[in-house]
């Protein structure tokens, strides 16, 4: 789902959507403070289901052999695990540092779960340059949560922009809706199969 795909969504779901415009909504407001409330539930969401990502590591003997992983995987949220192309035994110290034996040369293969691209907020340049950017970046970025949580993002950006809409209460309308629905989220990618061979007689 791209950017301006899931905006639609939103601005339907508030009742701010504008197909004739550009930029599909009217009110300034909630155009200004769209994405970092959109980076804000992503960032929310993103732990319900984890995204799978590797980074493949060579090591020679001028290699340092202490890795800071912070400092090699920007996107790093959560170490799954690390397989090395041979038996060798090193130490973690901490959950961001692998030490590796002094004489150790060759690869392995780091599994985490990393932290989606999130979206620009502030744009540079002109006010018609910032504006161009914008629906760029409308149109170009794709989320990456599976499409099943993107299902549910709409009502967490709709309660946070209502939050302060006292009168029609529809911001504590969409908050319930989002929690409820974050609570029915499936942490498993692939469902568990069995396969059983033979039988019994009956």
């Amino acid at each position: 789902m791209t950017l301006k795909e899931m905006k639609i969504k939103i601005f339907s779901l508030i009742e701010e959507y504008y197909p004739e415009r550009a930029d599909l909504a009217e009110d300034s407001d909630v155009l200004n403070k769209i994405n970092g409330v959109i980076n804000s539930i992503q960032l929310d969401l993103m732990k319900y289901r984890k995204l799978n990502a590797s980074y493949e590591v060579e090591i020679t003997k001028e290699d340092s052999k202490i890795i800071n992983l912070k400092d090699l995987l920007d996107d790093l949220y959560q170490l799954n695990k690390i397989v090395f192309d041979s038996d060798i035994e090193y130490e973690m110290p901490n959950n961001e540092t692998i030490i590796l034996p002094s004489d150790y040369e060759g690869t392995f293969t780091i599994y985490y779960f990393k932290y989606p691209e999130l979206l620009e907020i502030i744009f540079e340049g002109t006010e018609e340059e910032q504006e161009i950017e914008r629906l760029e970046q409308d149109e170009d970025y794709e989320f990456e949560l599976d499409a099943d949580i993107l299902e549910v993002m709409p009502y967490g950006i709709a309660a946070d922009l209502l939050k302060m809409d006292m009168i029609s209460n529809y911001g504590k309308y969409f908050d319930e809706r989002y929690r409820e629905l974050k609570n029915s989220i499936d942490p498993r990618r692939n469902s568990a199969s069995v396969m059983i061979s033979g039988g019994i007689d009956i």
